[in-house]
């Protein structure tokens, strides 16, 4: 092991952050490559008031020596070390890893005589390093339930995860107000951080997608992905089998069980590799938009963030009755069975779609936007300790 070191290497070329504002560091259970998230986004909206160190999570394999480079105003991101394999499914190892993020961590900083004001926990299995870090407040964002997305033999090492994570935080957010019933006890009780979107980003005029318009319409559009954890298949199957005049345009990635009940549809297509950046030329093309979640099983506390980004272009929604998007009955049609769910669609297709109706759903839209999230993120931080 004589080859190896411990020592934190920044990438090339170096990046000295100024001095003057407390820093907060974001451990996260999702790469700053794949930058479209809940996560991100709340990462960008902190630079407000601090610098931010956004750390991915442990790879699969050993990282003796990380980068850290900046990627935004304030914002610099870390590659996870890892001094074994298998943190996620050995707790041993878990903890090993994070004992040596904080140490180089703790050394990188003391370098920079900078001060840590917040640790922020998304990714339950860094729960050790708030013990190690010396920052002033913990906060836990309950984004996901982690334990449920992996397999049965591993979910008590998740769950224990979960439950050092919350203890260790001074503020707890979750993200869909179905969630808090489904997490630990904590005093004081979870704030809802809910979802949010880019309405500029999601805007109803820019570019379509050209290849798009070969399409027969109507199309109903789905970005996120097919899978048998939370995508209803059998419903998608079952409505498009009634409606073989529509298309349905699944944008995002599939597994094999997901995507099953779909084969052999010709009204159904299935868009595996595609950019974030593309998706809103995509979906500007579509007449409809759906959010067809699994009602009743093991993650219907999710709170879609995919639905104020069809409302931010305007677009009619077709979802079922996940708890969390109850609240927005008003705005976007909820539907439990395929029945129902087709005559939701032929409704919301049948409609002409007034310029007023567009304005209606961008407004609720911006009212979720992240900035309004990060607006009602620094109120509550500001409640801290120091």
């Amino acid at each position: 092991m004589a080859e190896h070191t411990t020592t934190l290497q920044p990438a090339a070329p170096a990046v000295v952050p100024p001095a003057g504002r407390d820093w907060v560091v974001v451990f996260s259970g999702t790469p700053w490559a794949n930058g479209a998230h809940r996560q991100h986004a709340l990462a960008r909206e902190l630079t407000v008031d601090h610098r931010v160190l956004f750390v991915d999570p442990a790879g699969h394999l050993p990282r003796w020596r990380v980068g850290i480079r900046q990627v935004a105003a304030d914002l610099w991101q870390c590659a996870g070390p890892a001094l074994l394999p298998f943190g996620r499914h050995l707790p041993p190892v878990n903890r090993a890893n994070r004992w040596l993020a904080a140490l180089l961590l703790r050394r990188w900083f003391r370098r920079q005589a900078a001060t840590v004001r917040l640790l922020w926990l998304d990714e339950d299995l860094a729960a050790p390093v708030a013990a190690r870090l010396d920052a002033s407040a913990v906060v836990y964002d309950a984004t996901d339930l982690d334990w449920t997305f992996t397999r049965p033999w591993n979910r008590w090492h998740l769950r224990r995860a979960l439950r050092r994570a919350v203890d260790a935080a001074d503020l707890v957010l979750a993200s869909s107000s179905a969630l808090p019933d489904r997490m630990p006890p904590t005093d004081p009780a979870p704030v809802v951080l809910a979802n949010g979107c880019d309405p500029d980003r999601f805007s109803p005029d820019g570019p379509v997608a050209p290849w798009l318009l070969g399409l027969r319409r109507p199309v109903i559009g789905y970005s996120g992905a097919v899978d048998t954890r939370a995508f209803d298949a059998e419903l998608v199957a079952t409505v498009a089998r009634a409606h073989p005049e529509w298309t349905f345009l699944l944008i995002g990635p599939s597994t094999r069980a997901g995507r099953a009940p779909l084969a052999g549809l010709s009204n159904v297509e299935l868009l595996d590799a595609v950019r974030f950046a593309d998706v809103p030329g995509i979906l500007r093309a579509c007449d409809a938009t759906i959010i067809p979640y699994r009602v009743g099983g093991l993650v219907d506390y999710v709170h879609p963030k995919k639905c104020y980004e069809y409302l931010a272009l305007g677009k009619p929604v077709v979802a079922t009755p996940l708890p969390a998007l109850r609240a927005l009955a008003g705005t976007i049609t909820l539907a439990a069975d395929p029945a129902s769910f087709g005559a939701a669609l032929a409704d919301a297709l049948g409609r002409p779609d007034w310029p007023h109706d567009v304005a209606r759903r961008r407004a609720v839209a911006t009212r979720n936007s992240w900035s309004a999230r990060g607006v009602q993120l620094r109120s509550l931080l500001a409640g801290l300790p120091r």
